[in-house]
């Protein structure tokens, strides 16, 4: 269900969808072949990957590398420690 919320929530994703709902209406009514139809939508869902792709890349090489992994915090000792205060 995400996936869908994310192709709507996109102006490319919308896009898309609006092209291949009206290719599909103009191959209902017979201004287009099947064909034309299939390598049509071939073509926009090519677009829209290899834009989907081009901003992947450029948004992980935007961020640089991953941060390193925190280091766990050390160990405690099994030392006591005494209070050498005097009170007066």
């Amino acid at each position: 269900m995400s996936a869908i919320k994310d192709l709507f929530g996109s102006e490319r994703g919308l896009l898309c969808l609006v092209l291949i709902i009206s290719s599909t209406v103009l191959t209902a009514l017979g201004h287009i072949s099947y064909t034309d139809w299939r390598e049509y939508t071939l073509y926009i869902f090519g677009t829209y990957v290899v834009g989907k792709t081009a901003t992947g890349v450029a948004t992980i090489m935007r961020s640089g590398p991953a941060a390193p992994a925190p280091q766990p915090a050390p160990a405690p000792s099994n030392t006591t420690i005494v209070n050498t205060t005097t009170a007066s």
